[in-house]
């Protein structure tokens, strides 16, 4: 392939990564950190635990999976029986941002082959998140199942 016959291909890749950014920015999604917390996290005098460090890490967002809708033992379960809207991948900072339509979700963190879900609401939903119309949900995920508390 020539430069010639290869402009056009990277023209439209070029307005198609600026629209999913402008996307983002204008329009309504999740974004937010993945951190790893790790060892012992208690605090004490003179120590203040720090949130982990950034890591990069599957996302899966499903729709509203309860716990009985996963198997496997909690926070770290094997398969999710709902129905897979969207996935992504932090970067190696943990960042991460996912453009998604008004509506609720489950979250799950791929940590060693399994999908971990530490959080739940009081309906036993499963990491919970509600996006609404025209917003961007910030919103942190702590992988804390190694740290002691």
């Amino acid at each position: 392939m020539n430069f010639k016959s290869a402009m056009p291909c990277l023209i439209i890749f070029l307005f198609a990564c600026s629209g999913l950014k402008q996307a983002m920015q204008n329009g309504q999604g999740l974004s937010g950190y993945i951190y790893l917390q790790q060892g012992n996290q208690m605090p004490s005098p003179g120590r203040v635990p720090g949130k982990g460090r950034g890591v990069s890490r599957e996302i899966f967002v499903y729709a509203t999976t309860t716990i009985i809708q996963a198997t496997g033992q909690s926070p770290m379960f094997d398969h999710i029986s709902t129905r897979l809207i969207m996935r992504t991948k932090s970067d190696t900072t943990g960042h991460y941002s996912i453009n998604l339509p008004a509506g609720k979700y489950s979250v799950f963190i791929k940590e060693e082959g399994k999908f971990f879900a530490s959080e739940s609401d009081d309906k036993g939903i499963l990491n919970p998140v509600e996006i609404t119309q025209n917003h961007i949900l910030k919103k942190d995920f702590n992988i804390n199942y190694r740290a002691a508390y």
